[in-house]
């Protein structure tokens, strides 16, 4: 597979855009084919919830508009989809997130995967279903937003077609592989039946710190490009200062699969870049010992009375109902005997009421680990 990864520097989504864009499609080269005329193109940002553009959580519309614009040109059949981690009020998800508003001005279908039907597949072991207007694609244009992420440290390039999984299947596969080395397994055997995949993610802005929802937004400045999404997420790892080892959808690759990105384009410099610690933690453990010591070992939300609203996105989106709220005062309630370290509830708290905490014995093992 072809490791080239262009990056190339953007400042904003306002006029920068279009021009960093069009060089960015140049170096790639995708656009000088007559192949693209008459093929059904889906482009699938990062919608993961209810959020604005200027929060950083989902992939920005404008990058979106001038991607629908480009392949429209030429002579693509585009469509846009996603399915959000809360599938309660995707209207909401869709105007919020500007995309409703793009869609319709730039006259693409809006598709929720969650109303397409399904495709089911048992590969490598691993059950999954997956959408089928992703799979009735001649191509996709994947559309991250280049984000941390509590449980997989990185979330981008790779990560971003696990929304190719529809409504409530992610939050069973979330019970079914809660570590982090298992579900970077199942992320990694996804990709086996996707179809054509080209990747441009959007770096501009991006999240630091608690993502992928509860982060602080930070300028990148850069937007990068690749036929091949993990060496696009490594080479993302070596700008941000992410070990790839921690990070696992790409520590599952065989040692023939992890060939180093070649970097083509601008040189663009992060000083730094805040990751979270989360239930990664749990993988310099063995399981015999996480299992057996789950009293001194263990990673779980912790709740701010405070900030938190009362909204119940937690207790639905909780794999295991791990998660409950007091009938009196509406405030969740966590039976830790449940929970498996997931973050689903972190993913999609709306008001950053989710903290994803570490035992004593797990900080004291991040110090001596230097992952400070």
């Amino acid at each position: 597979m072809n490791n080239e990864v262009i990056i190339v520097r953007c400042a904003d989504y306002g006029p920068a855009l279009a021009e960093a864009l069009g060089r960015l499609l140049g170096l790639t080269g995708w656009l000088n084919t007559a192949s693209l005329a008459g093929k059904r193109v889906l482009l699938k940002p990062n919608l993961l919830t209810d959020r604005t553009p200027d929060q950083a959580v989902t992939t920005h519309p404008e990058l979106v508009r001038h991607v629908i614009r480009r392949f429209k040109a030429a002579g693509a059949q585009v469509t846009v989809g996603d399915s959000p981690a809360s599938t309660a009020n995707l209207r909401h998800v869709w105007e919020a997130t500007g995309m409703a508003a793009v869609c319709a001005e730039e006259d693409v279908p809006l598709i929720s995967f969650e109303q397409a039907g399904v495709k089911a597949f048992v590969l490598d072991g691993v059950a999954f279903s997956v959408a089928r207007p992703v799979l009735d694609a001649d191509l996709i244009i994947n559309l991250p937003k280049v984000k941390s992420h509590s449980l997989t440290m990185l979330t981008a390039a790779v990560k971003n077609m696990y929304g190719a999984i529809p409504g409530y299947s992610k939050t069973t596969l979330h019970r079914l592989h809660p570590k982090p080395e298992t579900f970077g397994r199942l992320i990694k055997t996804i990709w086996q039946v996707l179809p054509p995949t080209w990747t441009i993610a959007d770096g501009i802005v991006g999240m630091e710190g608690q993502g992928p929802a509860n982060g602080r937004p930070v300028r990148l400045g850069f937007l990068a490009a690749a036929e091949n999404p993990f060496a696009l997420d490594r080479a993302l790892c070596g700008m941000l200062h992410i070990d790839v080892r921690r990070v696992p959808y790409l520590s599952a690759q065989s040692a023939s699969e992890q060939a180093s990105p070649v970097l083509c384009g601008d040189t663009v410099t992060v000083p730094s870049f805040e990751v979270p610690s989360g239930a990664h933690l749990l993988s310099l453990l063995p399981d015999w010992l996480v299992k057996r010591a789950s009293s001194i070992v263990w990673v779980r939300p912790a709740f701010s009375e405070a900030a938190c609203i009362g909204c119940g996105k937690c207790e639905k989106a909780c794999p295991v109902h791990a998660i409950a709220l007091t009938p009196a005062a509406r405030r969740p309630v966590l039976d830790r005997a449940l929970c498996i370290s997931c973050s689903c509830c972190h993913e999609v708290c709306p008001k950053d009421a989710i903290r994803m905490t570490q035992s004593r014995i797990l900080r004291l093992l991040k110090v001596f680990k230097g992952l400070d």
